[in-house]
C-alpha cells in the first residue's frame, strides 16, 4: 500500500536510506519533518508498506518553474527499496504513483538522479520511461553550517 509517511516511520527510512548510503553518519530522519511534509501540498515522502512493514520510499518535490506557464516539473529523490523486497515491484509502484500525483499537479516532466554505478537500477528506470541520455546531472554537496 502506497501512502504518505508518517512520524512513526521515522525509524523504518532512517534503515532505508542507511541501505542507500551506507556509512554516512549525517542520517537522520526526523519524525516531526516528516510530519511537516504531510502539511506541504508541494513535497511528498511515499512509502510502501506491506504487511505492517515499509519496504520502499522515494521522495517527489514539485518545483516552480516559469518556462511552460504555471506548470511545475517534478524531481524524485531517495528511491530506495528493502533488499529483502526487492523485485516485488515496490519500486514500480512507488515510481508509478509519484508520477501518477505529478501528472494530478499538472507537472511537465520527472527527473531523478542516481548514483553511476547503480546500473541496474539505471536499467529499471529505462523499463519504465526514462531516459538517461538527455541531460547529464551535476552535484555539490555543501557543509552543514
Amino acid at each position: 500500500m502506497i501512502r504518505e509517511a508518517r512520524a512513526e516511520d521515522a525509524g523504518a527510512l532512517q534503515r532505508l536510506y542507511e541501505v542507500l548510503v551506507p556509512g554516512n553518519p549525517r542520517i537522520l530522519v526526523l519524525p516531526e519533518r516528516l510530519e511537516n511534509l504531510r502539511q506541504d501540498t508541494s513535497n511528498f515522502c511515499f512509502v510502501d508498506e506491506r504487511d505492517g512493514e515499509v519496504v520502499g520510499t522515494v521522495l517527489l518535490h514539485l518545483c516552480p518553474d516559469v518556462m511552460f506557464e504555471e506548470r511545475p516539473y517534478a524531481l524524485l529523490e531517495n528511491l530506495v527499496v528493502d533488499a529483502g523486497a526487492r523485485g516485488r515491484g515496490v519500486g514500480r509502484v512507488l515510481l508509478e504513483h509519484a508520477e501518477q500525483v505529478a501528472r494530478e499537479h499538472g507537472c511537465t516532466k520527472l527527473m531523478l538522479l542516481s548514483s553511476v554505478h547503480r546500473t541496474e537500477a539505471h536499467a529499471f528506470f529505462e523499463r519504465l520511461g526514462y531516459d538517461g541520455s538527455v541531460s547529464r546531472a551535476f552535484k555539490k554537496y555543501l557543509p552543514r553550517k
